[in-house]
C-alpha cells in the first residue's frame, strides 16, 4: 500500500469524525522485518491498512492500537525486542524495533490533509511525530518549510532524536510505463502493490483502458513520438520502456534521457541492445547516457512468462528505489 493511499485514507476517516489509530516503527536495530518508516494504521471499523512486518510483532502492534482506539490505553511508545528468552515476540532474530502507537482526530486533520496533498503531487516534504513519549502529536512540513530546530538535522532517512520522529517523504517519484501488453499488464499491478506510483502510456485505445491496469493512477492514451504532450518526467522519476517495436523504443527513449528521470529500463534482447546504442549514439547521446539504460531490464532470474519477467522488473525497480532512499534493508528475518 502506497503512503498516499494510506494516509488518504486516514484523513477521510478523519474528515468523517473518526479517530484511526497510526502505528508507525520510528527506530529499528539489528535482524528486523521492517525498519524506521513502515506503518500501519487501524479505522474504527476495524479495518487493518499497511503492516510493520507482519509476524508476532504486528499482532502485538494491533492489540495495543485496539487497546487505545478503544480508549483503554493512551497511545505512546512501544519497544518490541526480538530476541531473548524476555522477549513477548518468540522471535530469535535478535534485533529491536521501536513503534510510536497514536490516536488521530480532527486536530491532525490539517496535517494528515496537507501530507495527501504532497504526496499525490510528488513534492518532497517532511513528516514530523513529536512529543512522541507521551501524547504524540502529528506534523507535516515542506522542505522549505522547516523550523530552524528540525532543519538542522539530516533530511536523508528516518530519525528519531531528542523524543521526536521526523522522516522525508514524497522524495519518490512517479513510474512510466511505456507499453502496456502482456509484460506491462502483469506489471502495472505488480508495481503498485509494492508502492510504486504507476502511469500507463500507450498508443493503442484498445490497450490504454484503466480496467488493464489494477492499481494504475493513471493510463494514457497518446503517440509514442510525442510524450511530452500528455507526461513530463522529472529527476525523480522512473521509466519504464516495452513498448510494441524496436522504433517505438527508440522514440520513447530519446525523449525520456532528455528529461534525466533517475531510472531508465528497456526490455529487450542483446540484438536490440546494439541496434538502439547504435542509434542513440548517431543522434548524438553521449556513452554514459547509454551505458546508464538499464537493458535488458530487470534482474536475471531466467524469467520467460510476462509474469515471471514482471518479477524481475519489479525486484530490480524496488533494489534501485532502495538505493535512492537510503533504505537500510528490513526483512532480514522474515515473519
Amino acid at each position: 500500500m502506497t503512503d498516499y493511499a494510506l494516509f488518504s485514507a486516514l484523513a477521510h476517516c478523519v474528515g468523517q469524525g473518526g479517530t484511526p489509530v497510526l502505528c508507525t516503527i520510528v527506530d529499528s536495530a539489528g535482524s528486523a522485518p521492517r525498519g524506521a518508516g513502515a506503518r500501519m494504521a487501524l479505522l474504527p471499523d476495524g479495518t487493518w491498512l499497511g503492516t510493520v512486518g507482519g509476524g508476532a510483532v504486528e499482532n502485538l502492534v494491533q492489540q495495543r492500537a485496539a487497546a487505545v482506539i478503544g480508549g483503554t490505553v493512551p497511545g505512546g511508545l512501544e519497544h518490541y525486542s526480538l530476541g531473548g528468552e524476555a522477549s513477548a515476540t518468540g522471535m530469535v532474530c535478535g534485533g529491536a524495533v521501536t513503534v510510536c502507537i497514536q490516536c488521530l482526530g480532527k486536530t491532525q486533520l490539517p496535517a494528515l490533509e496537507r501530507l495527501t496533498q504532497f504526496l499525490q503531487s510528488g513534492t518532497p516534504c517532511v513528516l514530523v511525530i513529536s512529543n512522541i513519549e507521551q501524547v504524540p502529536d502529528l506534523a507535516v512540513y515542506g522542505e522549505e518549510g522547516l523550523p530552524e530546530a528540525l532543519a538542522k538535522r539530516p533530511q536523508t532517512a528516518p530519525l528519531l532524536e531528542d523524543g521526536v520522529y521526523t522522516e522525508p517523504m514524497g522524495r519518490d517519484g512517479v513510474l512510466y510505463l511505456f507499453g502496456g501488453g502482456h509484460v506491462g499488464q502483469a506489471l502495472a499491478p505488480m508495481l503498485s502493490q509494492v508502492g510504486f506510483r504507476v502511469v500507463v502510456f500507450d498508443s493503442r485505445e484498445e490497450i490504454a483502458r484503466p480496467q488493464n491496469f489494477p492499481g494504475a493512477e493513471r493510463v494514457v492514451l497518446g503517440s509514442f513520438e510525442h510524450i511530452g504532450e500528455q507526461v513530463q518526467l522529472t529527476p525523480r522519476d522512473y521509466a519504464v520502456i516495452m513498448s510494441p517495436g524496436h522504433r517505438h523504443d527508440l522514440e520513447v527513449l530519446c525523449q525520456v534521457l532528455e528529461q534525466r528521470p533517475c531510472y531508465v529500463g528497456c526490455m529487450g534482447s542483446r540484438k536490440k541492445k546494439a541496434f538502439l546504442w547504435g542509434e542513440l549514439e548517431r543522434r548524438g547521446f553521449s556513452r554514459e547516457q547509454m551505458e546508464a539504460i538499464h537493458l535488458p531490464i530487470g534482474l536475471d532470474i531466467g524469467g520467460e512468462t510476462p509474469a515471471e519477467i514482471a518479477v524481475s522488473v519489479t525486484a530490480q525497480l524496488i533494489q534501485v528505489r532502495a538505493g535512492r532512499l537510503g533504505r537500510s534493508g528490513g526483512g532480514s528475518c522474515p515473519a
